[in-house]
């Protein structure tokens, strides 16, 4: 292949492994909603899905060693969040109002603090970009806190479980953006499951 397309072996594994992960993030998006829709929670899986991929996109977060075990954690906490928040969807508003409080005010001090959480393969060393991370984070969170207070009001009949997808999606935000999500990560790694590990490019 390297030969007829004139590419280095360097390029060629670089390219493998574009592919690789492109490949693996498409399937465990479609898997994860796959697992939504069997569980009768397909909209709220898409809704958290979509949030903390907006989320991750600027203020980064830990991240499991291989993208194999990146998928499994995806397939498995997003359509459990949706679930989750069908589950909590009957609770009244104070306690529903308390939660997007501690969600938004836990996320604003983890992004302040943290925000953007790189990678030792991907590290963001510009301090411009990685103070521009930040402000774009922060605008995410009040552009979500701000979708949360409109359901709040909202006489649609999903409102209250799509707010608190929103909610619980900040949530794992804040947890991912922390040391002890870092930590969490850490312990995931630990596991042998025998899944091909991140090539080295």
């Amino acid at each position: 292949m390297s030969s007829k397309a004139s590419l280095s072996q360097e390029k060629e594994i670089i390219l493998a492994y574009v592919i690789e992960v492109l490949v693996i993030n498409v399937s465990n998006a479609a898997l994860t909603l796959l697992l939504g829709f069997l569980l009768g929670v397909l909209p709220g899986t898409a809704v958290c899905l979509a949030t903390v991929a907006v989320f991750r996109l600027f203020a980064g977060g830990a991240h499991a060693s291989s993208p194999w075990r990146c998928a499994v954690v995806t397939i498995l906490v997003f359509p459990a969040l949706a679930l989750l928040a069908a589950t909590l969807s009957p609770l009244k508003q104070p306690y529903v109002d308390f939660l997007a409080v501690v969600a938004i005010l836990t996320g604003l001090v983890l992004i302040a603090l943290r925000a953007p959480v790189d990678t030792p393969s991907a590290p963001v060393i510009s301090p411009v970009r990685r103070k521009r991370l930040k402000y774009l984070s922060i605008v995410v969170l009040f552009i979500v806190a701000a979708i949360i207070f409109c359901l709040r009001n909202s006489a649609w009949a999903y409102a209250p479980q799509m707010r608190l997808c929103l909610i619980l999606s900040v949530l794992w935000v804040s947890l991912i953006l922390s040391g002890a999500g870092q930590r969490l990560m850490a312990l995931i790694d630990s596991i042998n499951l025998n899944l091909p590990t991140r090539r080295e490019v």
